[in-house]
Order: C-alpha cells, then structure tokens, then sequence
C-alpha cells in the first residue's frame, strides 16, 4: 500500500463516522447504543487497516532505503573504478564538452579538473590535426545513430597545457539511453609517445642493420674486384719491368745510349703507372673507412696549375698537346692540394689515355665569387651516352674502353674529391669527338690567405 491508497482509506474513515454521526442523532437510545457500538467497529476495522499500511509503508521505506544504498554503493565504486584507471578517462557530450575527468587525464594534459571541465576536447588537439579531429567527431555523431556502433579507434597528437605534444591513441565508445539515442561520448586515452620512439628506434636500428649488411657486401664485392684488377693492372707494367730490366742487364753493354734510354723510360712509366694505382686504390680505401677527410690550405692556382702541367707532359713525354688558358680574377685559393691534385690528375690522364697521339688537350682555369672552375677539353675517342650517369660508379669503364688499360677507379676518385669539396663536376661527351669535364669548387671559408 503507497501513500495515495492510505489517504484514500483515511478519507473513506471518516466519510463513514461522519455518516454515523448523523445517524446517531436522529435514533433512540437503544439505536444509539446500537450505532456506537458500530461505529467502533468500524474503527476497530479501520485501526487493523492502518497498521497493516503502515506495516507496508514502512516496508516500503526500508526497501527505499535499501536501494538508495545500494545506489551509494555503486556510484562510490563506479567513481572509484573511474579514478583508479591507469589511463586518462573523458565522458564528453555528443559535441565534445568533457563533462567528467579522471586524475589521469588532468596528469595527460597538464590542468587542473576545474579547468578541463567544461572545455571542448578538440583545443587539446595539435594544431595541425584539429580540423581532422573535428571531423572525425562529426562522424562519430553521425555515425553513433547506427545501434551497432562499436568502439572507434585511431591515433592523434596532443598538446598537453605548457608541455610538448605527445603521441596518444584514442578509444571512443557510445553513451546511450533507454531509447539508445546518443547522449555522450567515452573516451579513453593512452600516451604511446614512447612506445613510438622505441619502434622508431628499431627500425632506425633494423634499417642500419640493413645498409650496413648491404655496405659489407658492396665491400666484399669491391674487394675481390679489386684484387681482381689490381693484379690485372700490375701485371702488365710488372712484366715491362721485367723484360726491360733483364735486357738491360745482359745487352746495355751492346747498344747506344738512345736505346738504353728507351728501356729506361719503360721502367719509369710502369713504375708511374704502378704507383698511380696504388694511389687511386688508397683514395679508395680511405673514402670506405670514412678516412678522407678535406683539409684546405692556402695555394697559388696558377704556379700549382704549371707546376702539374710539368709533371703531366713529363709523364706523357710530350705526345700530346696541352693547351693552357687562365682568367683569374684571383690566384690565391683555400683548396685541399692533395684532393685536388687527385682531380686534375685523374682527367688529364683519362683525356690523355683515350685521345690519340698528336691530339690537343685544353686546359682552362678560372676563378669567380669565391669559386674555381677548371675545365679540361680532349678530342679523344668520346663517352658513350648510356655510360656517363655510371662513370663515377667505381671499376666502371665505358662501353667503348676496349683494351686501354685502366681499373675504372679514376672517375670514381674525382667525384669523390669534388664532392669533399662541396662542389660539381659536369661531363658533356660525344662518340668521336670528344669530352669535356668542368669542375667547379668553392673555396674554403675557414682560412684566408
């Protein structure tokens, strides 16, 4: 029995003792004694009738009670749970205004919880991300009308309250009534910036591992190549040696000095061959173990351009002609000699290797804006189109190369050279009339002549 079923019976009370009332005044004495002793009958019954509601009533009230605790209970345990998640724990309205947080979500982005409630999520969104994130949170709302929605996924960036941004993955799961219509939004966010960089690590590291796998087979290969060319190469000038040598020893005594000398400059052209190749290997050698290293020094370009220009018709002993030009608006440089000799070496020998005795050979050397720019013209046998985006690549010689000896490493050693210097080597080449190779380096800013 509720409260409205006992005001009703209390109502009912007294509308009947009103009644006896009436009648008890219009009877006799023995009727009165009659009507009164129904009328405590009448209360009699209805005494029974309130404690058997107020039996109930107070059931009712302890049943109440009952379950108001238990609600207690279960919203004290339901906070609890909500504070005691390890990651940051958001219920957001449909639009995004966080209604409730967790300690861990003000500790993800750095506010208090008075400050966080009542602000929209998004404006914790990098800047970059925000207008996706908007809409992403649009189509979660129009999304969430479909009864099986589940558990939306993804990553964003934060930007946590005067801390850099972190890395966070995002859970958000529907908040529905009892006709599933949407009214809010669970959010669930957890920092995985440092799991980001230890993956970012280990592919940095797996990738490392792979070029470094690569770079020894490339070593390996290189290496047996170049033992294979090497004692290629020596072979020859090491039997010119020989044979030049043993005639020497058992006929000098018979010939002219002309023809001793012959067999002298044999030796020494193998000997500068020879020792060309070893240079040109360690070059090589020192560029894979990261060993070449660009060390500038002051130099005068056209007492160092002559000085070459000797050794280099010495050398060829005069069978080409080497045509010089200078217009330099300095003559004074901040270049690494040694790097430099090892450009300029390798280009006249390969423009003096593949042009035909009798031949010209032009060189040129010009300075500007801090720059040098050398250029050596041959009208040799020319470079094959499909060969020269691979001339540079080491052991590499062009496809119309034939017999000429040589181990490919020269072209390889310029542009590495060059390179050191931060600078540019350009080739222009056709078949049957020529190559031209100019190089242009800068000068070094750390030294001043």
């Amino acid at each position: 029995m509720n409260l409205d079923d006992l005001a009703l019976l209390l109502q009912n009370m007294r509308k009947r003792v009103a009644l006896l009332q009436r009648q008890s005044e219009q009877q006799k004495a023995q009727e009165d004694i009659e009507l009164v002793a129904a009328v405590f009958q009448e209360i009699h019954l209805a005494l029974e009738e309130l404690q058997i509601a107020n039996e109930n009533l107070q059931q009712q009230n302890e049943e109440l009670f009952n379950a108001q605790q238990d609600l207690v209970a279960q919203g004290q345990h339901y906070q609890e749970l909500f504070e005691e998640v390890p990651d940051a724990y958001l219920v957001t309205d449909p639009k995004g205004v966080i209604q409730e947080a967790n300690s861990a979500a003000t500790t993800l982005l750095n506010i208090s919880k008075s400050l966080l409630l009542g602000k929209l999520l998004e404006i914790y969104v990098v800047e970059k991300e925000m207008i996706d994130f908007h809409l992403k949170l649009i189509h979660l709302r129009d999304y969430a009308e479909i009864s099986k929605w589940k558990i939306q996924e993804w990553e964003v960036n934060l930007q946590p309250y005067k801390r850099t941004p972190i890395i966070t993955a995002v859970k958000v799961a529907a908040i529905r009534n009892q006709q599933a219509k949407l009214v809010g939004l669970r959010w669930l966010l957890h920092d995985i910036s440092e799991s980001k960089r230890t993956q970012a690590k280990l592919q940095w590291a797996e990738e490392a591992m792979r070029q470094a796998l690569v770079k020894e087979k490339q070593f390996s290969e290189l290496k047996s190549r170049l033992i294979t060319t090497i004692s290629h190469e020596f072979r020859n000038p090491l039997a010119t040696i020989h044979s030049s040598a043993e005639l020497l020893e058992h006929y000098r005594h018979l010939w002219t000095k002309e023809r001793q000398n012959i067999h002298l400059h044999r030796i020494q052209t193998s000997v500068m061959h020879m020792t060309q190749l070893l240079n040109d290997v360690l070059v090589l050698s020192q560029d894979e173990t990261r060993s070449l290293e660009l060390n500038p020094t002051p130099l005068n370009l056209m007492e160092f351009c002559r000085d070459l220009l000797e050794e280099l018709e010495q050398s060829d002993r005069s069978q080409h002609g080497i045509i010089f030009s200078s217009e330099c608006q300095s003559t004074a440089a901040n270049l690494d000699v040694k790097l430099l000799r090892q450009i300029l070496s390798n280009l006249f020998s390969n423009c003096l290797k593949y042009s035909l005795i009798g031949s010209k050979v032009k060189f040129s050397v010009t300075t500007a804006n801090d720059q040098a720019i050398f250029q050596i013209q041959d009208s040799g046998i020319g470079i094959p189109s499909s060969d020269i985006e691979h001339i540079f690549k080491p052991f590499h010689r062009a496809s119309n190369a034939g017999n000429i000896p040589g181990m490919g490493l020269g072209m390889s050693i310029v542009k590495q050279a060059v390179d050191l210097h931060g600078g540019e080597i350009i080739v222009e080449s056709a078949i049957g009339v020529g190559t031209t190779f100019t190089v242009i380096l800068p000068f070094s800013r750390n030294l001043y002549i």
